[in-house]
């Protein structure tokens, strides 16, 4: 089904991202509106990565139907109540290690499960690298080289794993927003949760909130990828900072403000030790 509403039937805004915003809809549904200007395409995406989800073990909202809102793709999901796994982490200080612990674990359930039906991770990376043009040449060689040596896996990926992604609801956590999902090595997946962890930036934030954001950060993602290296005493965390390389290469070409040094810097540095 695919209806054409008017804007003053949507309840209220409940979220905003980069690509869309959320509204209240119906008794138990919220409607995500992509912005007018995302292409039709990555709507049509998320609905298959949607309908591949509907068949997985994994706590995440179940897309409803799709629906055209003055011109902007809709999809409605089924609403889902608690506050961010970021949120919590923030707010309850002393809920910021147990969190971080939890977004490991999760992480360790959903790789659990096949991504049968959903794009290459390596394959959509390499296509990416390769089109990002803030990396100089001889850099993307070497991390496009760097990548095809690296192992391949048909795991089920989220690809954009952070607390902000995580409801933590009376039922148990639910993951949210699939749209980046894909089947690849769970080394690449944790490799994009510790690129965001270690470099994302909050908008307009002065010194002082830069200095309290980065400790957070850091303490955040200390007690991550300690619990995630604990459950998987096989996993050395070189094998992730060697994975970490081409993900933060293939973020550039998100061109997300404040990011494109450090990811840089990541990269020259991590190239020039091997």
């Amino acid at each position: 089904m695919n209806t054409e509403i008017n804007t003053p039937s949507l309840g209220p805004l409940i979220a905003k991202g980069r690509t869309a915003e959320v509204y209240a809809w119906q008794d138990g549904q919220i409607i995500k509106l992509f912005y007018a200007w995302c292409p039709p395409q990555w709507a049509q995406q998320e609905i298959a990565i949607g309908r591949v989800m509907a068949t997985l073990p994994v706590p995440t909202p179940k897309l409803i139907d799709t629906m055209e809102v003055d011109g902007r793709s809709g999809i409605i999901y089924n609403r889902v109540i608690g506050p961010s796994m970021l949120k919590l982490a923030t707010s309850k200080p002393w809920l910021l290690s147990s969190m971080a612990q939890q977004l490991a674990e999760l992480h360790t359930e959903m790789h659990k499960q096949q991504g049968t039906g959903l794009p290459s991770l390596r394959a959509s990376l390499a296509t990416t690298i390769q089109h990002v043009e803030d990396l100089p040449p001889d850099l993307k060689a070497s991390v496009l080289h760097l990548l095809e040596g690296l192992p391949d896996d048909t795991a089920l990926c989220h690809f954009d794993f952070h607390p902000d992604q995580v409801l933590i609801t009376a039922n148990g956590p639910v993951i949210l927003d699939w749209m980046t999902a894909h089947q690849g090595h769970p080394l690449a997946d944790v490799a994009r949760t510790s690129i965001i962890l270690k470099v994302s930036q909050v908008p307009g934030a002065g010194r002082l909130q830069r200095a309290i954001v980065d400790l957070w950060r850091r303490l955040f993602y200390s007690a991550y990828i300690g619990r995630y290296l604990e459950l998987h005493s096989g996993v050395s965390m070189a094998e992730i900072e060697t994975w970490m390389v081409p993900v933060a290469a293939g973020r550039l070409m998100e061109k997300i403000p404040g990011e494109q040094a450090p990811l840089l810097d990541f990269i020259q540095s991590h190239l020039a030790e091997r």
